[in-house]
């Protein structure tokens, strides 16, 4: 497959997965809910979307992993060289990723599990950046 249509092709599934959540804020926590998924707010690699699409798009060799921001995901592709595929959020996303954050859903919350660290300390989270 070439370059740019796998590029194409990852995106254009990352894109129908995320559509597929609903088309509201509400409805998108639901779909996450019903798939027992819970994450981390204001976390671009743990936050419940990036759990949700963790679970189901890194089955696909081609991606390593994903991180979403306010306004996109960034879906990272397997092997060093290549770069990561940019993907809009839907609206309804984008705006359930803003109220995730300000734990408007938290059904969606995972517990917190005190870190058993040598250090004593917990890792801080890496914020949704602006996107």
């Amino acid at each position: 497959m070439k370059r740019m249509s796998e590029r194409t092709s990852v995106r254009r599934q990352a894109h129908a997965l995320l559509d597929s959540l609903g088309s509201t804020p509400a409805d998108v926590a639901r779909s996450l809910a019903d798939l027992g998924v819970r994450g981390v707010p204001a976390n671009s690699r743990t936050c419940a979307v990036a759990v949700y699409l963790n679970a189901v798009v890194t089955a696909d060799p081609r991606v390593r992993g994903v991180k979403v921001c306010k306004s996109e995901v960034l879906v990272e592709r397997s092997g060093w060289w290549r770069r990561s595929v940019v993907v809009t959020l839907p609206t309804a996303v984008r705006q359930f990723v803003t109220a995730f954050d300000a734990r408007q859903f938290p059904v969606l919350v995972r517990p917190v599990v005190p870190s058993t660290r040598a250090t004593g300390g917990s890792v801080p989270p890496v914020p949704h950046t602006s996107g």
